[in-house]
């Protein structure tokens, strides 16, 4: 039986298209930058995966619908996640991104979810290299 593909929302102005490697494994979500509406629409899901800016869009979704796991990868910086609906959180930051990471782990503190942070090493702020393959490897031991 084939497994559904879980959703990844992409940071600000990418396209599905710029995200090919990805869309083998993941749906690739298409925002509209203008008003934060996705296509296709989000509905229940168990797990929800977002890069950048996307992941205030995937904090938005997940205010008005539960998800059991919320990937948040290199998260644009955020007071708190207190409002979403999640049994559990996974940050993902790279190694190079140090301001990402202290935003992360003072977030992280404020969280009372199962929750983790994973440090992608050597990885900068783009989805590519070495943050593309650990982010497969992350969605691949969470599937349910």
């Amino acid at each position: 039986m084939k497994q559904e593909k879980i959703n990844f929302i992409p940071g600000l102005g990418e396209k599905p298209r710029d995200y090919k490697a990805l869309s083998k494994h993941l749906k690739i979500i298409d925002v509209d930058w203008n008003t934060g509406k996705t296509k296709p629409e989000l509905g229940k899901m168990n797990t929800l995966v977002s890069f950048s800016l996307g992941v205030l869009v995937a904090c938005i979704h997940t205010k008005k619908s539960r998800v059991k796991r919320l990937i948040l990868c290199s998260p644009t910086p955020m007071e708190n996640l207190k409002e979403v609906k999640a049994s559990e959180i996974i940050f993902m930051v790279g190694s190079k991104e140090k301001f990402c990471l202290e935003n992360v782990q003072r977030v992280f503190k404020t969280l009372k979810c199962k929750k983790s942070i994973i440090v992608v090493p050597g990885a900068d702020h783009r989805m590519t290299g070495n943050y593309r393959k650990k982010l497969l490897e992350v969605v691949e031991k969470t599937r349910d």
